[in-house]
């Protein structure tokens, strides 16, 4: 192809290449894009969810959408202490912990609850405390959260190890293998609670509340730990965008470099 005193005239093999390195720079760079836009809406989602009323347990409906929709769910029920999970690599502020699984026992069948994240032991086997206190084991808890449903990942294998003693170290939510080991049904889906506190057991911390069988006040949320969860695992849709432009950016100086190295000056003709 020739403009004015320029001619542009690549082998077949570079023309080649070039289309499909800047074909697969386009398609990540698109792909990025979704991820942000995919992002924004689950945020929107949640926030929505949060400024309307609680649903109960029978008003969820399909729990798919519902955990699409980042529902907002109260119910009512008691701790089942001797049987929690430890979700693994859970990291806050830069430190790889658990956030801490526990299944509410209700008239709808059990509930896992995400009770907030903890730091690891000094080893893997030195798990941490999370025992539920005689207290809390034998009162009644009311819990308002956003239901939700985490992705597998990239995580393979069991969920869990069958073997392992309580608490379980739990790598993805299978909720039919948990289910198992738990001897009843379970909603497919957690609860993450509202919490307007980070620190575990600060005053008012959270809704909802905790009454012994008389109707009594037990206490503030102490059943609580650290607030770590998020509508949306590690990065938030601006690091999405940023990543978008970089593909963009690497396809256009792609495109730069392929016309400047293949256009030459032809001579004029006399």
């Amino acid at each position: 192809m020739r403009i004015g005193s320029f001619e542009h005239k690549p082998s077949l093999t570079i023309v080649l290449m070039y289309l499909l390195f800047v074909a697969l720079l386009l398609t990540l760079g698109t792909w990025q894009m979704q991820r942000a836009a995919t992002k924004t809406t689950i945020l929107a989602a949640a926030a929505t969810s949060q400024s309307i009323a609680a649903v109960g347990l029978d008003e969820l409906g399909d729990v798919l959408v519902a955990a699409t929709e980042h529902k907002l769910v109260t119910f009512t029920g008691t701790y089942h202490g001797e049987q929690q999970f430890l979700w693994d690599n859970r990291v806050h502020q830069g430190q790889a912990g658990f956030e801490v699984i526990t299944p509410v026992r209700t008239s709808a069948g059990f509930v896992l609850v995400n009770r907030g994240w903890v730091p690891p032991g000094v080893t893997r086997q030195d798990l941490p405390e999370v025992a539920i206190s005689d207290e809390l084991r034998t009162a009644t808890v009311t819990i308002t959260g956003l239901f939700s449903r985490p992705s597998k990942g990239f995580a393979s294998g069991d969920a869990f190890d069958k073997n392992e003693p309580w608490p379980k170290i739990l790598g993805y939510f299978d909720y039919q293998m948990i289910a198992q080991a738990l001897g009843s049904s379970v909603i497919a889906g957690v609860v993450q609670p509202q919490q307007k506190s980070e620190a575990a057991g600060a005053e008012n911390a959270g809704s909802g509340g905790i009454s012994s069988e008389d109707g009594n006040s037990v206490g503030t949320r102490a059943d609580y730990y650290t607030a770590n969860w998020e509508p949306i695992a590690s990065m938030r849709p601006s690091r999405h965008y940023g990543y978008a432009f970089q593909w963009y950016a690497m396809a256009a100086a792609l495109t730069i470099l392929y016309i400047v190295y293949n256009t030459r000056r032809t001579e004029s003709e006399q």
